[in-house]
């Protein structure tokens, strides 16, 4: 049990490595801007459509990761804060709900994969198509706005007493500033690069056996 505490932080590297994933099989998807013949034939080619639901299945296994990740960061935290107080709270329900909203976008980015896949009845309307990726989107950055509330909640929680250092407690509020402007895509990036700093450093500073008892004895 020891061992899965100290090495279950790397969930995060798991994480952002099916998103990066995700995101390299999707890059060549149509957006909101392209005409209507370049999103209707992308839709009509069966090796589109089974990329996007490939990259679908990669953001689900991710968000498994993550939500192990967040639960391995919700106990160093709630070692710090000496119970599961508030910022521990904080960070924990934020990294639920980010998770919640991220699988909500990307469900809707591959919704027209996904239906026309199913079913050969379908006929994809460039209009509702460009109402339905931008609204993913919207859900996308938004769980990464809230997201910014980990980020803060482990940066106040690391200067008070540390399971991160104090130089990347101070790079945290840099990146959750970044994370206000979420709609510009790069942020979210920012993100991913700040759990995946997060996930290796938790790992090398992982807390020691009278930590350990101590966080027992609480």
């Amino acid at each position: 049990m020891k061992g899965m505490a100290r090495w279950s932080p790397l969930s995060g590297v798991v994480f952002v490595a099916t998103w990066i994933i995700a995101i390299a099989i999707t890059s060549g998807s149509p957006s909101s801007d392209d005409s209507d013949t370049t999103i209707v034939d992308y839709y009509n080619s069966s090796g589109h459509r089974n990329k996007d639901i490939a990259a679908l299945f990669c953001v689900l296994v991710g968000l498994l990761f993550f939500v192990w990740f967040i639960s391995a960061l919700r106990t160093r935290l709630a070692r710090a804060e000496g119970k599961a107080g508030g910022l521990t709270a904080a960070a924990f329900g934020a990294g639920l709900v980010m998770a919640a909203l991220w699988f909500t976008g990307a469900a809707m980015f591959t919704s027209a994969s996904m239906t026309r896949s199913d079913t050969s009845q379908f006929q994809l309307d460039p209009n509702t198509f460009r109402m339905i990726n931008d609204m993913g989107f919207d859900f996308w950055f938004g769980g990464t706005t809230i997201a910014l509330v980990t980020v803060v909640a482990t940066a106040l929680l690391s200067l008070r007493a540390g399971p991160l250092p104090k130089w990347l407690a101070w790079l945290s509020f840099l990146v959750a500033a970044t994370m206000l402007v979420s709609f510009f895509f790069i942020p979210i990036l920012i993100w991913l690069g700040w759990v995946l700093l997060v996930s290796i450093v938790l790992v090398w500073k992982h807390e020691t056996a009278d930590e350990a008892s101590s966080a027992m004895a609480a």
